[in-house]
């Protein structure tokens, strides 16, 4: 039975600060410049979750960034403070639709899910993350000791629409990572777990046009947000009818 309902976010700039800025601060990097090194790179032909992710393995490297392996980055992502209110709106939203009568006997649920370009292990060490089925983003690959010493997987824009997928035909994260091309299977639509009419995505910028574009498409509901930085983005999303709604503001109170 197709019962389930999923909340997909973004996760910078949509639930929260911008992660990758948050690891550079912490590590006293500037900010601006490494940007600008990004966009130097993506001009190039850089995708840029991949120039990002190999400037920050560099200083990761070079000891230049402390948090050498996933385990260390998981314990500073507990220090990322979420946006007012995303703590509380989840679990607010799963108590709503257990009161709500016609929900109860249709034996609705409802699921979370953070897809982002990211970093996993950030993202996962948050207090945040426990309310959420499945988180994909990017990782690191480590060594025989556990240090940092690779990129074991990016996310890009497009990719993004594969875990759209994934959510759709019921394949859970560990399955996905283990057979990537699982995604790829023919499933018929009134067989697949989650249809996308049953999905609602968060999210704040160009960056997640391809999901939202997915979404909306085939019924689904797309809500812009404001992130701090990324007002203009957020409006432009509005302009292009990118969204279903917004966009709002990134108080979830």
């Amino acid at each position: 039975m197709q019962n389930t309902i999923a909340i997909i976010c973004d996760c910078d700039e949509t639930l929260a600060p911008d992660t990758t800025n948050f690891l550079l601060e912490q590590n006293n990097v500037k900010v601006k410049p490494f940007w600008n090194k990004i966009t130097k790179l993506v001009s190039q032909g850089w995708d840029p979750p991949q120039a990002w992710m190999m400037e920050i393995l560099k200083m990761i490297q070079s000891g230049q960034i402390q948090q050498d392996t996933n385990q260390k980055l998981a314990q500073l992502g507990n220090k990322i403070t979420p946006y007012d209110g995303v703590p509380e709106f989840i679990p607010q939203i799963k108590s709503m639709v257990r009161k709500n009568k016609d929900f109860d006997e249709a034996g609705v649920e409802i699921e979370f899910y953070i897809i982002s370009s990211g970093f996993e292990d950030l993202i996962k060490g948050n207090s945040l993350s426990k309310y959420f089925t499945d988180i994909f983003a990017g990782k690191f690959s480590e060594d025989k000791s556990g240090k940092i010493n690779g990129i074991k997987s990016s996310v890009t824009f497009t990719e993004k629409t594969k875990f759209l997928y994934a959510i759709n035909k019921g394949i859970v994260g560990k399955e996905l990572r283990r057979c990537p091309f699982s995604v790829n299977d023919a499933i018929k639509r009134e067989d697949r777990r989650i249809p996308f009419e049953y999905m609602v995505y968060l999210g704040d910028s160009p960056g997640d046009i391809p999901c939202f574009s997915a979404v909306k498409g085939y019924g689904g509901n797309c809500i812009g947000i404001v992130g701090k930085y990324s007002v203009q983005k957020g409006y432009q999303l509005a302009r292009g009818k990118r969204t279903t709604v917004g966009p709002y503001s990134r108080n979830y109170k």
